[in-house]
């Protein structure tokens, strides 16, 4: 597991600050897209304003 992680991690080094942008903004999008399709409301309340602090702090815009 160590050399997994060691890979990832030397991966991520290799990305520009832009590409690690659209990264996470991908992700971000991917756990949106799953909190507003699943049937329960505690991820809303819970998940969505962490999604809205981390984009505010890492300054990536949801621009879906």
């Amino acid at each position: 597991m160590n050399i997994v992680s060691q890979i990832i991690g030397l991966l991520l080094s290799m990305l520009s600050k832009e590409q690690g942008k659209e990264l996470l903004d991908s992700f971000f999008d991917v756990l949106e897209d799953k909190i507003a399709t699943s049937e329960n409301k505690w991820d809303d309340t819970l998940i969505l304003p962490l999604i809205v602090k981390a984009r505010e702090v890492l300054d990536i815009p949801d621009e879906d």
